[in-house]
């Protein structure tokens, strides 16, 4: 969160065409990280406070070099299109929200992660929130967006790193993207809730929600 904050104000920034400094930018990622800090935060065995602020140092000095003079033309921008069906223009009455970290010159929707190893072309092809992205930018502009991947490694005992990955989507991929959204809108419908564990159960606002289903089956963890 401390990284992504910092790079935001970047981008606002550059939006309203104002120059920043490097050593300003860190300053940024500092004092968010030390909010972060002071809500109580546990780590890994292999983690620690000054590690992390290390990590996160270089990755916001490593984007901004790697953003450059790249003209930003939107940042953290809002988006709600209709569910279309892309090969007979049906409107479904469902709705698409969520959010663009940034929009680049020339149709380019960047994607800002902060991982410990760059995405492979499998997981790039499969993750559906990248065909979200290029569906609803093609239902605001009707144009075809290139879906840009930046993440930022943070290598243990290396310096981090960013590298740039593209999300191909094609029309194609609209059409499945429809389908699905469509029956998880009518799973929501049905109030159809399984538990979808995976390595992000540890920050998920419904791990109360997900024990209490546990609970009431006779479940166990491990």
């Amino acid at each position: 969160r401390a990284v992504h904050s910092a790079i935001e104000s970047l981008h606002l920034a550059k939006l309203e065409g104002e120059s920043v400094e490097v050593s300003k930018l860190v300053r940024t990622f500092r004092a968010d990280w030390q909010g972060e800090l002071d809500t109580g935060l546990s780590f890994k065995s292999d983690e620690s406070p000054g590690l992390l602020r290390w990590q996160g140092e270089h990755l916001v000095s490593a984007y901004a070099r790697w953003l450059g003079d790249r003209k930003v033309v939107a940042a953290e921008m809002p988006f709600e299109v209709d569910l279309v069906d892309p090969e007979t223009g049906d409107v479904t009455g469902e709705r698409l929200r969520g959010y663009f970290d940034v929009i680049l010159e020339g149709d380019v929707i960047g994607e800002v992660k902060t991982a410990a190893r760059r995405f492979d072309e499998g997981t790039l092809s499969r993750k559906i929130q990248f065909s979200a992205y290029a569906y609803a930018w093609r239902q605001l502009r009707d144009r075809d967006p290139t879906v840009l991947v930046i993440s930022l490694l943070k290598q243990k005992q290396k310096q981090p790193e960013v590298v740039e990955s593209v999300a191909a989507r094609t029309r194609e991929d609209d059409a499945f993207f429809h389908r699905l959204a469509l029956e998880v809108a009518d799973a929501i419908d049905q109030s159809c809730f399984p538990p979808n564990p995976s390595f992000m159960c540890g920050d998920c606002e419904y791990a109360k929600a997900c024990r209490t289903f546990r609970g009431e089956r006779g479940f166990t963890t491990q």
